[in-house]
């Protein structure tokens, strides 16, 4: 039998597979906290811009983005931002009783950065399991960004915000869609090395 005919006399066995394999992943991922995101983009434009061409100040503004990017998640800026708490009203409570390492960790997980490529642009995600806060601590975080992100620029830079944070309507993470595209696509192929393995 091929291996076409012997799937599609068992399509059953594989289709049921997948569903299963879509509930479990789909059930486990509902322990994880849901939370939303609050998207902020902000432009650097190297004072060096000027005069030279744009080719070249657009891969030097990637490049301040890319320093900026691992600078956001360090303590020391963590430490810059929590100092804003009282004029962007977040709450830093879940930082409590942690030690170091878990501060960092939590901290890494709370923010995620991308640089947009081609454009000189940072775009910064906060997430957090209330919509208020996400946008509170994307402010923050935007706003030590433009202020005092050239301190840790090796050239002067201005840094300003393009994009107010927008908030998502629906939990981002964890991402269900993708969570159910892989848990479907898993138990079906288990399922079909299943069949494979106990009919050819």
């Amino acid at each position: 039998m091929s291996y076409s005919a012997l799937f599609l006399h068992h399509r059953f066995k594989v289709v049921s597979g997948a569903f299963i394999g879509f509930l479990l992943f789909v059930s486990a991922s509902l322990f994880f906290p849901m939370e939303y995101s609050a998207t902020t983009r902000l432009l650097v434009i190297p004072s060096s811009s000027l005069g030279i061409d744009p080719y070249t100040a657009i891969k030097s503004a990637e490049r301040i983005n890319e320093n900026l990017s691992q600078i956001i998640q360090t303590s020391s800026f963590f430490e810059r931002v929590l100092k804003t708490q009282a004029q962007f009203n977040f709450n830093p409570s879940f930082f409590n009783n942690l030690n170091e390492l878990q501060k960092r960790e939590r901290w890494a997980k709370l923010v995620v950065t991308e640089v947009v490529p081609g454009t000189g642009i940072l775009s910064l995600s906060v997430y957090n399991t209330d919509k208020n806060q996400a946008v509170s601590w994307a402010n923050a975080i935007a706003f030590v960004i433009s202020t005092q992100g050239f301190e840790y620029t090796s050239s002067n830079v201005q840094i300003k915000i393009v994009d107010t944070p927008l908030v998502s309507r629906f939990v981002t993470r964890p991402n269900f869609l993708m969570i159910s595209f892989l848990g479907f696509v898993i138990g079906g192929l288990l399922s079909a090395g299943y069949v494979l393995n106990k009919y050819e």
